[in-house]
């Protein structure tokens, strides 16, 4: 009787493990995949000074000469 109950739940924790393995995969290509519609759609950049992505509006920022500039078109 115990080894029959200890085959089950090696079966269980197996059949645990590959479902979380399955649904861990399946979060990771979902995120992927919302993350590039949301960049072609504009509301997420990748900000290469932070390292950081931004979502959202850009940040408006003033430069030196008093222009009013948001990072998309930013040229620097």
């Amino acid at each position: 009787m115990s080894q029959l109950l200890l085959r089950a739940l090696i079966v269980v924790a197996f059949s645990a493990f590959c479902f979380g393995c399955g649904y861990l995969t399946a979060f990771i290509v979902t995120r992927n995949q919302w993350r590039d519609e949301m960049i072609k759609r504009g509301d997420a950049r990748y900000d290469w000074r932070t390292g950081k992505w931004e979502w959202g509006e850009p940040p408006i920022f003033e430069d030196e000469l008093g222009r009013v500039r948001s990072q998309a078109t930013d040229t620097r």
